[in-house]
């Protein structure tokens, strides 16, 4: 089916491509995934950077990661030390390969993690070689692994939440588009700019398809602090893309709505970013949002934000 230019007779001016260019045009194509990362697969002649992905990768995974790199490197060394000679190890109670090969391990284990218990010590010149190379293999791994850990903890991450949905809901005698966010964390955010940019496949009168690009214009795309929520509101008014647009319109047009925000983390003094996107199926009609936070029952005199109530919308009427 052919897609008709939807803004051909509107002032919207095609601007801010994000980098995806204009040929991603299959139907249904997200170009940001709901995670805020990029909804593209690398393959062919790229770079593996082994640092980077310890340095991003969950904290699960990372852990993971770390124990099967302790686990392995330590059955090298037993093996090694097997190899050698068990009988260069004093202290070992001779049994089965299995039973040698186990007490060889956890002498590895135990010089690799400067422990050394002493029960079992290395009696060659050859073992003695082999436990100085665990010895220094082991400081080594510690000082990376402490690194990384560091380098972890220190880094600056935006804990801001997107609502599920984005709302298409009236808004000073007209409609608006709407998302809202919240900061999950104490941490106070300051000088919180946004960015939202419509995406949407177009037909060019020679039939080829295209993907166009728009900057929406919002009533408010910044704020000086994060304290509650926030309610990004990006008004319907004939120079919108969404102007007179109905859900079959978005639909035929494969709209999507990419934010980027941008604020300033006083706990890390680091500016700091979080990505987003809305589909046209995830756009939702009819409904309001409903509120998140009140006054403190209690009467303590503080407000209460309901961070679970950020995808709560209530129908209008």
């Amino acid at each position: 089916m052919a897609i008709r230019n939807p803004f051909r007779n509107n002032k919207v001016k095609e601007t801010d491509d994000l980098g995806f260019g204009t040929r991603i045009t299959g139907d249904r194509d997200r170009l940001i995934a709901k995670d805020g990362s990029y909804n593209v697969l690398r393959v062919g002649n790229w770079s593996w950077s082994p640092y980077q992905d310890l340095v991003e990768m969950p904290w699960s995974k990372f852990f993971l990661v770390v124990i099967a790199y302790f686990v392995a490197s330590n059955l090298f060394f037993a093996v090694l030390l097997n190899l050698v000679g068990i009988d260069c190890l004093s202290g070992v109670k001779h049994g089965t390969w299995l039973e040698n090969f186990q007490q060889a391990w956890f002498f590895s284990v135990q010089t690799f993690t400067t422990v050394g218990y002493g029960s079992i010590s290395p009696s060659c010149i050859s073992t003695n070689f082999v436990a100085a190379a665990i010895a220094l293999f082991g400081l080594m791994s510690a000082a990376l692994a402490t690194g990384l850990l560091f380098v972890r903890f220190s880094k600056p991450t935006s804990q801001l939440v997107f609502s599920k949905n984005a709302i298409i809901t009236p808004y000073q005698g007209g409609l608006s588009f709407q998302f809202r966010v919240a900061n999950k964390r104490n941490s106070r955010l300051i000088n919180l700019d946004v960015k939202l940019t419509m995406s949407w496949v177009d037909t060019n009168p020679d039939g080829t398809r295209q993907r166009r690009f728009s900057r929406l214009k919002l009533e408010r795309d910044k704020v000086v602090m994060l304290p509650l929520n926030w309610n990004i509101v990006h008004p319907i008014d004939e120079e919108s893309p969404f102007w007179e647009r109905t859900p079959a319109d978005l639909q035929e047009m494969n709209v999507e709505v990419i934010v980027l925000i941008e604020a300033f983390d006083e706990s890390f003094s680091q500016i700091i970013f979080a990505n987003g996107s809305y589909c046209d199926e995830e756009i939702l009609y009819g409904v309001k949002w409903k509120p998140m936070y009140h006054a403190d029952p209690s009467g303590s005199g503080k407000t209460v934000l309901e961070l679970g109530l950020i995808d709560e919308v209530v129908s209008i009427g």
